[in-house]
Order: structure tokens, then sequence, then C-alpha cells
């Protein structure tokens, strides 16, 4: 069975390490495909990797001549394609072909599927319906390519809902979590080097956070629920702040307005490996997010990492969350600050309760979103497409 993952410029350790036990089955080949303008580090990728240039695109774009060129100029919209004449040389004996839902790499694999007679299977990560209508280019691949999948992937229940929401046929429809390498999340002793550099003492209860620094993932709370935990008393703590993002200066000037500057530490975006330590530094693991009209919670990797770490996670009630979470972690209403800081302060009282939940999140995640026990259940679902 030859498997290509295509994942457009989002391939990364965070992506693969769900196919990455599929290596282990004898009958299996499977390879993920890389653009040239990748945004993440894959050094720790162990999928074999076949690399595409924008070079080798050009110079088979002649060899394919004119059909590339024609296939450009009736193009919808600008930039529809990744690597289209590229995937059209190196998916020749394929039996399936797994990429994102309403990518660019759908549209062209979903294009390509009848020539090279592979089976297109989508992880579907959607989790409000008709979104794609928002986005006019969105929307047509979606159309586009829909009747050519012959099964979808959705990464939780939540999003299978939406699926048959849809109008996309139960049969057609096979639920598996999103896994993580619960070898390389797991509960460590605090780092004393770390808790150095980032001017830590060994007494603060450590709030972490690890995401995009965006509105939508409610940022600015930390800031709302620090001050509130200092109004009530508590001055021994501090949010250890990981990402990057656009609300970055404003998170600041709130933390600065609010006088709270001592109680933050921000180290900035970090390689996929090294974030364990963060999660294992924090007493308490934190996501405070939104939903906004076109955009939710659609899974929430950090929380299952932090999980896996044996941290107890605070979340809201959006989107994909509380089928995450379960009864493994405690969920506020969004936005609301005071009841964050509430339930922080719930921990910080109570040491027996950051050990009873830190076991309850492992065990949740040792169950549900061990990537190496759900990576068989995407082999069942690619044997039973095949007809195997």
């Amino acid at each position: 069975m030859k498997i290509g993952i295509v994942w457009e410029n989002g391939v990364s350790k965070w992506s693969t390490q769900m196919f990455e036990p599929l290596m282990d089955i004898s009958d299996i080949d499977i390879s993920v495909f890389i653009g040239e303008r990748n945004k993440y580090d894959i050094t720790d990728v162990l999928l074999k990797k076949n690399f595409l240039s924008h070079k080798k695109e050009i110079l088979l774009g002649l060899r394919y001549f004119p059909g590339s060129v024609i296939r450009l100029a009736r193009s919808p919209f600008k930039r529809m394609d990744f690597y289209y004449n590229s995937l059209n040389r190196y998916l020749e004996g394929y039996d399936i072909v797994e990429c994102p839902d309403s990518s660019r790499s759908l549209y062209t694999i979903s294009s390509l599927k009848q020539q090279k007679q592979f089976k297109l299977i989508v992880s579907y990560v959607e989790n409000i319906p008709y979104r794609q209508v928002f986005d006019n280019k969105t929307n047509y691949i979606k159309h586009a390519a829909c009747g050519m999948i012959d099964h979808f992937i959705p990464w939780c229940e939540t999003i299978k809902k939406v699926l048959i929401l849809e109008g996309i046929p139960e049969e057609r429809i096979t639920t598996i979590y999103t896994g993580i390498d619960t070898n390389l999340f797991k509960s460590e002793p605090k780092d004393t080097e770390l808790l150095k550099r980032y001017d830590l003492a060994d007494d603060v209860f450590i709030i972490s956070y690890v995401g995009k620094l965006v509105s939508w993932k409610g940022i600015h709370n930390l800031a709302y629920a620090a001050k509130a935990l200092l109004q009530n008393g508590y001055k021994k703590f501090c949010f250890l702040v990981t990402g990057k993002g656009a609300q970055l200066e404003n998170l600041e000037k709130i933390i600065s307005e609010a006088k709270v500057e001592k109680h933050f530490r921000f180290t900035g975006f970090l390689p996929y490996n090294q974030v364990r330590k963060l999660y294992n530094l924090a007493d308490v693991f934190v996501l405070p997010s939104y939903p906004a009209m076109t955009l939710q919670e659609q899974f929430g990797m950090v929380l299952i990492e932090a999980m896996a770490c044996s941290k107890p996670v605070i979340s809201t009630t959006v989107g994909s969350i509380p089928e995450i979470v379960g009864d493994a972690g405690i969920l506020v209403p969004p936005g609301d600050f005071f009841k964050l800081a509430q339930e922080i302060a719930h921990f910080m009282d109570n040491a027996n309760l950051l050990t009873e939940f830190g076991k309850r999140g492992r065990q949740r995640v040792i169950e549900h979103f061990d990537a190496r026990k759900n990576a068989i259940r995407l082999y069942e679902v690619y044997n039973r497409v095949l007809d195997r």
C-alpha cells in the first residue's frame, strides 16, 4: 500500500506524528511531500520526504506544455494549485493520497485523482458549517473537490456532525482523533535551567499558555485574570506565554496598563520538540479561546499535549474543546476572565486537585489521543477504502 501525504506548506512533526506509526506496518510505503516554502522545521519528521521545488515545477510545466499553460489560464483564481506539474509526475503508482480540507493541495490532488487512479482521503478539521462561503476561492475548491473525495476523516465527533449537516453521507465518514506521541509528551521534572532562564522561583505557581498570539485565542484574558488574582490576594504566580502572533503588542499593552508585568514571561516561538519542557514547567495549562463567526477552536492540540504531560487544563466551552477535554479539565464560558481566575486560584489552593486532574488528563490522552493507537484505525480505513 503506497500512501502519499500532501500537507501543503504545513509539514511538521506536529502534523506528521499521526502517520509515523504506519511506518512500522510491513505492507505500507508512506511518504510526505514538502513544498519549497514549507513553514516549519522538518528535522524530526520521520516519514520519507519528497521535496518539491519551484524550479522543478517550472521545468515540468515546460515538459507538459501546452496542457500546463492551459490549466493555468483556465484557473478561476490566482494560486489555485499546489505543485500541480510535480504531483502529476510523482503521484504515479500511489494507492492513497491524504490531504487537508479546502486547501490548494486538495484542489490539485482531486484534479489528478481519476488520471492517477488513487483514492483520495481528506483530514477534515472544519467545525463551522458552510464557513467556506465567506471566501470565494475556498468555496470553489470545496465544491470542485467534494465529489472526488473517497472518504472523510474528521478529527473529532463535533466535526463529523458538521459534515453530516452539510450533506456528506455518514458511510463516507470515519472519525479518528488526531494523536500525539505519548512517549514524547509525558510528565517530567521541572527543568531547573529553564526556571533560571525565565527567572522563575521554585515556589511560583506557573500558568502556561502555548499557541498563536491572536484575538480568537482569547489571550488578553490572561492579563485580566492576572489582575483579578492579584486583587484577590494571590502574589506568587506567573503566566508563561509561548508563541507568536499579531496580538503580542496589544497583550503587552494590557499587561503594562494593569501593572502585572512581573507576573508574565514570554518565551517566543519554540521548536515543537522543545515545547514539552515548557508544559512540564507549568502547574496548570490554560487556553481561553473565543468563538468567532468564521473560526472557532477546531481541536485544541495544545490541550492534549498538556494533558499528556499530566497538567490540569482550564479552557472554554468553544468549538470542539468540550469533546476533547471531557471530564479531564475545567471549562469556563469564553470571555469570563473572573471565572478563569477563580479556577486558577482553586488549583493554587488545592494541591491534591493538581494531581487528580493531571492523572485524569494523562489517562484520557492514552485512551483517546495516542498516535500509535489511532494510526491503526487509519490503517483500517485505508484498507476499507481500497476494499482490501
